[in-house]
């Protein structure tokens, strides 16, 4: 991995447990005001559902967007490597070799 791919990696996983923090907490904001009366509340605790299910179906769209690529970067890899294994072991070797040189330094 580069660089910069590892960064975005850490990135996507940073946005996803923010979002999980930002889900617990509308979650436990809307639980609090479901106990408070009053009429001006009701139209805060719909806006909070309407907020909570939308984090709600962003995380499971990220998820299962994420599977996919994930699940597609496989296949695609392995068919690579079962159509080009001399080439696959080839670039295995040198990967390996650069990291060792890497990891002497």
């Amino acid at each position: 991995m580069t660089e910069t791919t590892e960064q975005l990696a850490l990135g996507r996983q940073k946005i996803i447990q923010d979002l999980n923090v930002l889900l617990t907490d509308s979650q436990e904001m809307l639980r609090l005001a479901a106990a408070v009366p009053g009429e001006g509340l009701e139209a805060l605790r719909d806006r909070l559902r309407t907020h909570v299910d939308s984090v709600q179906h962003a995380l499971a769209d990220a998820q299962i967007s994420a599977q996919r690529r994930y699940r597609s970067a496989s296949v695609q890899t392995e068919r690579y490597v079962r159509q080009n294994p001399w080439q696959s072991l080839g670039i295995a070797a040198g990967v390996g070799f650069v990291l060792g040189m890497l990891a002497a330094r």
